[in-house]
């Protein structure tokens, strides 16, 4: 495996993948927090710290952050889900140094200044309007709190309007020194960089890094009772997301559920639900299928919008697809091809390297190993059509189905 795990002596783990066949590096800090992490009385503080650390740190002010990296054509970034804050740099290889010391920077030494806290509550209270106004993006967030109604895997990763007021600087540290620590922080670099070179800006950027140790526990969502929820919206279309709980990325049906809904409404135009909807009826232009693993549990769903005169139809229509998969077994041979598909389409999101360094630090953190590729794409080829119709049969079921519906006011 071209993979290897580094780890320095004051504990910091780097995932480290060398590919001398590109001239450029990627690289960041993968982060074990996330939106369910957030404290009860502040929502969304880990996407705003992942904000934050752009607004200056002990050495750079926001403009030498950004500077630094894109004056040599590079590019930094960051996101926040609901168990990971990732911030990451791609530059040419010749100018790694560049990228290893902002990212450190950034992570470990910002300085959080309060006229930017204010300042920057008022962009994610922009960026909050910006989602909630769009029905495809919010309908997705509602879809979340009916899933896991009362804990944090049901607050956007945003915040609310009512949390963020709440985000002070004493918290912002609080909440910084419990979940970024040595436990929680991987380094991830995959490019044209050797070891040695590594290892040389490694020892001076990283090897007395002010780590802490901690490693905060998360709370198990409780059960749930499925339920429908109905509300009335200004558009012109009818939005519609049913779906449930799922199992988690370490059970062992991971492949099998993968691919099933892959099958039923992935990004091919010859999904299941695109076929036998939009391509068969013209009812709907976008239809699709998700499944969101956690480390502890899961949801599937499945969304479309529609004309409302079209809506009981899709309904029924995707209800009865859901049916046949959990009571049919597939044949053989059109079950190589979904899982031919599913294969193909994981090699090609495989050639970005940006994926790859990406995925290793979040396979670090949540198996503390790496995963190669070829052992992935075994376990695909050992999932077989019983097993492919028993998580359909588990998972598509009344109890585990619940659905949000955005239907357009008359008025609109």
């Amino acid at each position: 495996m071209s993979e290897k795990i580094i780890e320095l002596p004051n504990g910091l783990r780097i995932a480290y993948k060398y590919a001398p066949h590109t001239r450029s590096v990627h690289c960041g800090y993968i982060i074990d927090v996330g939106g369910r992490d957030d404290f009860e009385d502040a929502a969304g503080m880990s996407h705003f710290i992942e904000h934050l650390v752009f607004k200056g740190t002990t050495r750079r002010k926001t403009f030498h952050i950004l500077n630094y990296i894109e004056s040599v054509g590079g590019d930094v970034n960051a996101y926040t889900t609901k168990e990971k804050t990732c911030v990451y740099a791609s530059l040419s290889s010749e100018h790694v140094e560049r990228a290893i010391d902002v990212l450190t920077d950034i992570v470990f030494f910002s300085v959080f200044p309060e006229k930017e806290i204010v300042k920057e509550k008022q962009v994610i209270l922009e960026e909050i309007d910006m989602y909630r106004d769009a029905p495809d993006e919010a309908i997705f967030e509602d879809f979340d709190t009916l899933i896991f109604p009362n804990h944090r895997l049901g607050i956007p990763i945003l915040g609310t309007k009512e949390s963020l007021p709440l985000i002070d600087r004493e918290k912002i540290m609080a909440f910084r020194n419990a979940f970024y620590t040595q436990e929680r922080i991987v380094f991830s670099i995959a490019g044209n960089i050797t070891e040695k070179e590594l290892m040389k800006w490694a020892n001076k950027y990283m090897k007395d890094l002010p780590l802490l140790s901690g490693n905060p526990p998360r709370v198990k969502p409780l059960e749930w009772e499925a339920k429908n929820e109905t509300s009335e919206i200004s558009t012109h279309q009818a939005h519609e997301l049913m779906g449930g709980r799922a199992i988690d990325m370490r059970h062992d049906d991971y492949p099998a559920f993968s691919m099933l809904i892959n099958w039923l409404g992935g990004s091919a135009m010859n999904s299941r639900l695109n076929l036998n909807i939009r391509e068969k009826y013209g009812w709907a232009y976008n239809i699709s299928a998700f499944y969101a693993p956690f480390l502890d549990t899961g949801l599937w769903g499945i969304y479309y919008a529609c004309d409302a005169g079209n809506l009981k139809k899709i309904r029924n229509k995707v209800a009865k697809e859901l049916a046949e998969s959990s009571k049919k077994v597939m044949g053989s041979l059109q079950f190589s091809h979904v899982q031919k598909q599913l294969i193909g389409q994981l090699v090609l999101g495989n050639e970005n390297l940006v994926n790859q360094m990406l995925g290793m630090g979040k396979e670090l953190l949540d198996f503390g190993k790496l995963i190669s590729f070829e052992d992935y794409i075994k376990r695909i080829e050992k999932v077989n059509p019983i097993d492919f119709q028993g998580v359909a049969e588990r998972h598509f079921t009344e109890k585990n189905t619940g659905i949000i519906t955005y239907l357009p006011k008359e008025d609109a």
